[in-house]
């Protein structure tokens, strides 16, 4: 299979790694650049110098945050970076003069199911990041939902409620992310305390205020808090309209989930998600919810794999020295 470089590009952080034969061999990470576009490039090139010596690999493959367009190789806006118009693959392809596989972060974690993860014998999958925002892969009939530009499996811009006046960072109404992403999750529990007839717990007092960040809402409904544990709920129950508009989107035999969120609080997620898609799904049925294989590197994986085993709709806007 050879060498490839990984580079995952997250709101938070910016990860490079070197695979060779499917394993991760090194890696490193820094914070997500903010300043901007060139910014950001120059750290990527930067990092891959700094492990794989500028020239020691076959190809990259970059998972990114987006929404993007495939055929141009751009990113071109980023909410919550809050920059656009990044040139990635054309970029990094003539710094080093290598094949350059651009993708959405999200579809990088259900290829990586599906190359090198415990999805390998699934046709049909999706992958569901909580985290700083609300991402969506998915591979229906062994083959990666890419879309015309790249964006075909942005469900983290459903609309669960139709009169909401949540704004997404997208700029829609009512969607998914809008409630449930990691930035947005203070706003949605100060919308549940403009609500709350019971006790004014610490965690209300929090929310009320626009302070009752994820993992303090986490860590006080473990805690046992009734304001914490209702938000939580409350979260779990968006999550389970989410999903289960992706199980009739893409009718899939087992959804992976990862992003920091869940992956620390699967306790508190994933009981409840799973009762809940069950008032939704109707005669779907409720497919296998199972944690990601490769955690908090599920991404980075995702950007090998990508690499690796290039999928045809991204293999063809591939940049090409």
């Amino acid at each position: 299979m050879g060498r490839v470089v990984a580079v995952d590009i997250g709101a938070t952080n910016l990860r490079v790694a070197v695979f060779e034969n499917d394993k991760l061999i090194s890696h490193s990470r820094t914070q997500t650049p903010r300043a901007g576009p060139q910014d950001l490039i120059n750290a990527i090139a930067h990092l891959i110098r700094g492990l794989a010596g500028g020239e020691d690999f076959d190809s990259i493959g970059v998972a990114s945050i987006g929404p993007l367009d495939l055929k141009s190789g751009v990113v071109l806006w980023a909410p919550n970076l809050g920059y656009g118009n990044v040139s990635l693959r054309d970029s990094l392809g003539r710094e080093f003069r290598r094949p350059v596989y651009l993708t959405n972060d999200a579809l990088a974690g259900a290829w990586a199911e599906k190359v090198l993860g415990s999805g390998k014998d699934v046709d049909d999958l999706a992958y569901v990041t909580m985290s700083t925002g609300l991402g969506v892969g998915a591979v229906v009939d062994g083959n990666l939902v890419v879309g015309r530009r790249g964006n075909a499996h942005e469900l983290g811009h459903a609309v669960v409620n139709f009169e909401s006046s949540l704004r997404c960072g997208c700029g829609g109404l009512g969607h998914w992310e809008a409630y449930v992403g990691g930035r947005n999750i203070p706003r949605t529990a100060q919308h549940v305390a403009s609500l709350w007839k019971g006790d004014r717990t610490r965690a209300y007092e929090l929310a009320a205020q626009g302070s009752l960040s994820p993992e303090l809402l986490y860590s006080m409904a473990r805690q046992g808090d009734e304001f914490a544990k209702y938000v939580v709920s409350y979260i779990n129950r968006v999550h389970a309209a989410g999903m289960s508009t992706l199980v009739t989107a893409y009718d899939p035999e087992v959804i992976f989930v990862g992003g920091s969120i869940f992956l620390y609080n699967e306790d508190l997620i994933k009981p409840e998600l799973v009762e809940y898609m069950k008032e939704y799904v109707g005669v779907f049925g409720v497919p296998r919810i199972e944690r990601c294989t490769f955690g908090d590197d599920q991404v980075l994986y995702g950007a090998a794999a990508t690499a690796i085993n290039p999928p045809r709709a991204i293999a063809k806007y591939a940049y090409r020295p």
